[in-house]
């Protein structure tokens, strides 16, 4: 069977042990798919063009990482799969960037801005923590019972795994979270854990970081519904 192509958005770095695990949980799921799936880490720096870039791959998942060698291609990306109905999941910093493309190029907020690369903007949609989630676990609400989390999950409360010191600023979280963009999952003091783009394919992200609970006995099931999406042909 031919295999699908997903392509890891990202600067690789084998020394950050949240590349190594997304990798490692890459193999889990090969394990227990019915079709094979290759991967290929895409250098932020080597995406001049995303259409042209991206046509031979089945779907794209935006890495953690951030700040990226290359943002504004990062955000490209997101904005030519958001706008070409294209499978794209984003965590960690995948997900922070995800918030800020749609804040600009969708919502008006032309100036939008993430803290971490961009300290100094007025508009910072993403802004650093109060309390830091690096290297941390959390009990994660989802919220939305017709979202991607909850189908997938079958459960109101999650235990997410992170790895970030950033996350979407409180301050516009009513302002972002409208139909079709939603925020589906929350912390128990409310703050945004995960998104979904209503009517599109597949346009998920998530603050946490799902490989990081993934094993060889029990692949995480995020990432396994994720590739199962990218292999359905699309209906005309």
């Amino acid at each position: 069977m031919k295999p699908i192509h997903i392509a890891l958005i990202g600067d690789f770095n084998e020394k950050k042990h949240t590349h190594l695990a997304l990798n490692t949980c890459v193999e889990h799921c090969q394990g227990k798919l019915h079709f094979p799936v290759k991967t290929s880490w895409i250098p932020t720096t080597a995406i001049p063009d995303p259409a042209e870039l991206l046509r031979d791959y089945n779907g794209l998942w935006i890495t953690p990482g951030s700040p990226y060698v290359n943002d504004e291609a990062v955000y490209d990306v997101i904005r030519w799969a958001r706008e070409s109905n294209f499978p794209l999941l984003g965590t960690c910093g995948g997900f922070q960037y995800m918030v800020v493309e749609y804040a600009r190029n969708v919502l008006g907020i032309t100036d939008a801005a993430h803290e971490e690369s961009d300290p100094g903007m007025e508009q910072l949609v993403i802004a650093k923590l109060s309390c830091s989630l690096k290297g941390q676990q959390e009990e994660v609400r989802i919220t939305d019972k017709q979202s991607w989390l909850y189908r997938v999950l079958q459960r109101e409360v999650i235990t997410g795994y992170f790895n970030c010191a950033y996350g979407v600023n409180p301050a516009y979280t009513d302002r972002l979270h409208q139909h079709p963009f939603v925020f589906t999952a929350f912390s128990e003091n409310g703050a945004v854990r995960g998104l979904e783009l209503k009517d599109h394919r597949f346009f998920e992200g998530t603050l946490f970081q799902p490989p990081l609970e993934s094993t060889p006995e029990a692949p995480n099931p995020l990432i396994m519904n994720f590739f199962e999406h990218c292999a359905t042909p699309v209906v005309a």
